[in-house]
């Protein structure tokens, strides 16, 4: 079949056991909606089939990390290497990759919660589990694609056919309200803990995206300011204004009491160079799905369980001069980040830390990746506070909040002096206090896929590059990643490429 259909008509994509210890999406055949979706267990496996898309090579074990970390600007690269120079075109291949897999999921979606009124459920709970993450994935697709490309297709039925496969793109501004939608949907259907466990969304995981969503609807290109309010109330539903470490009844979430419980501490690389193997010492395993977890990608070594390629995107590469020193010299968040003694037994002086593999070979990692932390949702209320109110002692607080458990280095060891807190001596109106909010972000969310997206909405990109010596590459058509041109040319005027492509 052609290659130009933006949505893939294969109705089930995954497997989920391979020699390799991986969940893949496999094509192993095209099952027709009127033969499955017939029981709980074909809605559970559906489910699973997404979400195994979702954590899948094409998304966020692999393709999508590139284009959320690597433009950025955050990892020595070659001269020429198009994610240094941003010289992306319209036949790029992560374009194709990321779009293709983010409607392949989105189908899945689509057809599981088509059918899922008609199935019997053992409980309701088990309903409402299932009901909720399909929601949550479905917005969670929409909000990337919104992102890398802006005016896309909004599918929300499923597509069984080539009659109903290609749909005018829309606005931007129906793109968020549908994922706005979807959000409120699963925040209000699923449970503070998923019935079916780690790696489910919560009622959390759809309360807090819905916080960032809202920020990036104030940002660019909406700039609709009205959603900081709607970002303020929403966030402080989540976060305790009196001690913005913790969560607010009902939520269970805090900060980390170290920043190194939130990743691998890796003593002793397993391999050199893709496809190598070895044995990885590991020092302190990840808290994964602890506190502050908001929202996981769950990965795991178990054979039947999704294993994460993820780390080798980042393994022996070098934190850039720009990066490394935008951190003072001691703050402990540094020396999670990266490498930061020529004794290290990693490696190199300032190699990237913080998602070093875990795994004997590029395949096997056990990785989460940290789609959404509680620190992120304390810093959008000291963020959304400023922007409605200013600088008040609760937007000091929550962004100190923040400083403070950087400065509790490692557990039981002394306070370090730095960061110190923030006083209104250092900003004292919005824009000031902008400056330092956006600069705690980079150095909390230091190669955690935050910056580039944050840039664009805060029309900081230009700046940001000139600042790392990039200048050269700017160009106005970044605030978006080009659109598979086969699916442009293809569309019968459907789908327009963005500017500059």
């Amino acid at each position: 079949m052609k290659n130009l259909i933006y949505l893939a008509l294969v109705l089930f994509l995954f497997c989920l056991t391979s020699c390799e210890e991986e969940l893949n999406e496999v094509p192993l055949t095209t099952i027709s909606p009127n033969n499955f979706y017939k029981s709980q267990s074909d809605l559970e496996l559906a489910t699973l089939g997404a979400i195994g898309i979702h954590s899948s090579l094409d998304l966020y074990s692999w393709g999508i990390h590139y284009a959320q970390t690597w433009p950025a600007g955050d990892y020595n690269r070659g001269p020429g290497d198009p994610w240094e120079n941003l010289s992306f075109e319209s036949n790029w291949y992560f374009s194709s990759l990321l779009w293709d897999a983010n409607y392949r999921l989105i189908n899945n979606v689509n057809l599981a919660l088509d059918k899922i009124d008609g199935v019997q459920f053992d409980s309701e709970e088990k309903r409402n589990a299932l009901v909720g993450e399909l929601h949550f994935l479905r917005a969670v697709s929409y909000f990337d694609l919104v992102r890398l490309f802006g005016k896309v297709p909004l599918h929300l039925s499923p597509t069984v056919d080539l009659a109903g496969s290609s749909l005018p793109e829309s606005e931007i501004a129906d793109v968020y309200e549908a994922i706005v939608s979807d959000l409120k949907a699963a925040e209000s259907i699923l449970d503070i803990n998923n019935a079916y466990g780690d790696g489910y969304a919560t009622k959390g995981s759809a309360a807090g995206l819905l916080v960032k969503v809202y920020v990036f609807m104030a940002g660019y290109p909406l700039k609709d300011t009205s959603k900081w309010t709607m970002a303020l109330e929403q966030v402080k539903k989540i976060v305790d204004v009196g001690n913005p470490s913790v969560s607010a009844s009902p939520y269970n979430y805090y900060l980390e009491p170290d920043f190194q419980n939130l990743f691998y501490l890796v003593i002793s690389p397993a391999f050199s160079g893709s496809g190598g193997s070895g044995s990885v010492t590991i020092g302190q395993p990840a808290n994964e799905n602890g506190p502050e977890a908001v929202y996981e990608i769950n990965f795991d070594q178990t054979p039947g369980l999704i294993s994460s390629a993820f780390p080798t995107s980042v393994s022996g590469l070098l934190i850039k001069d720009w990066l490394r020193t935008y951190f003072e010299d001691n703050d402990y968040r540094k020396e999670v980040t990266m490498v930061t003694t020529d004794t290290d037994p990693l490696g190199s002086m300032f190699l990237e830390k913080k998602f070093q593999s875990t795994g004997s070979t590029w395949y096997d990692n056990s990785n989460n990746w940290p789609y959404l932390r509680y620190a992120n949702l304390i810093l959008y209320l000291a963020e959304a506070e400023n922007e409605v109110n200013g600088p008040t002692p609760l937007a000091f607080s929550a962004l100190n909040a923040i400083r403070e458990r950087a400065r509790k280095g490692k557990n039981g060891e002394p306070e370090r002096a730095v960061p110190a807190d923030y006083t209104t001596a250092d900003a004292s109106t919005k824009e000031e206090f902008r400056q330092l909010l956006y600069r705690e972000r980079i150095l909390e969310f230091a190669c955690e896929g935050e910056n580039w997206f944050d840039w664009i909405r805060t029309e900081r990109l230009e700046e940001l590059l000139n600042f790392q010596g990039r200048s050269q590459y700017y160009r106005p058509r970044l605030e978006f990643f080009p659109k598979p041109q086969s699916q442009v040319t293809l569309s019968n005027g459907n789908i327009s490429q963005n500017t500059g492509y």
